[in-house]
């Protein structure tokens, strides 16, 4: 049997597509293992599938940049590079979710109709509604701090869990399980409409 690093220099120098198909063959295994277990929480974050459709192109790549001086075998390199796949997913979604959360738009398509100005008017308020009838005072002061300052940018979790003297994550699923009971009512309400 050849070698995971003989099969990687023919791909290289010779873009050797058997030495590739036995290189997938070998270790898709252990790229489907790191992607279940990023997505066995069932991380709504994580489209798994997405991640998995990758996973050829994955290893291309990472037979591409291997660097067998590095002291790190093969698998693990690819280990790595899958853990940076679903990590780098899962923080695209992030971004994506909160900057919808700071439009609160109901209907993702650009065009501004008036029907979509009432729905954003109408998810603003809503929000803020909740946000008066919540009796969790750290959800109002996460709110507050991370959305309503002067600064254009989103203020770094860090900065909030330090004023809350919270841990980072801690204020993140404060955040998230509010957001979520908001993004909940303004579905219901968007059924109606």
């Amino acid at each position: 049997m050849e070698s995971d690093l003989s099969l990687i220099e023919k791909i290289k120098s010779e873009n050797n597509e058997n030495s590739l198909v036995e290189l997938i063959e070998r270790h898709s295994g252990i790229y489907i293992y790191i992607v279940d277990q990023f997505s066995k929480n069932h991380n709504p974050l994580l489209d798994k599938s997405l991640i998995l459709e990758d996973k050829d192109c994955v290893i291309y790549e990472s037979a591409m940049k291997y660097n067998p001086k590095a002291n790190v075998k093969f698998s693990t390199y690819l280990a790595n590079q899958a853990r940076w796949m679903c990590l780098n997913h899962i923080n695209k979604k992030k971004k994506i979710k909160e900057s919808s959360m700071q439009d609160l738009e109901l209907d993702p398509s650009s065009e501004e109709t008036p029907l979509n100005e009432v729905l954003k008017l109408e998810g603003y308020n809503m929000l803020r509604e909740m946000l008066e009838k919540e009796n969790d005072e750290r959800v109002k002061k996460i709110i507050d701090i991370r959305y309503n300052s002067d600064n254009i940018k989103l203020i770094p979790w860090r900065v909030i869990a330090d004023e809350l003297k919270l841990s980072i994550q801690g204020c993140i699923n404060i955040h998230d399980r509010f957001i979520a009971k908001v993004q909940k009512e303004l579905n219901k309400k968007k059924n109606y409409v």
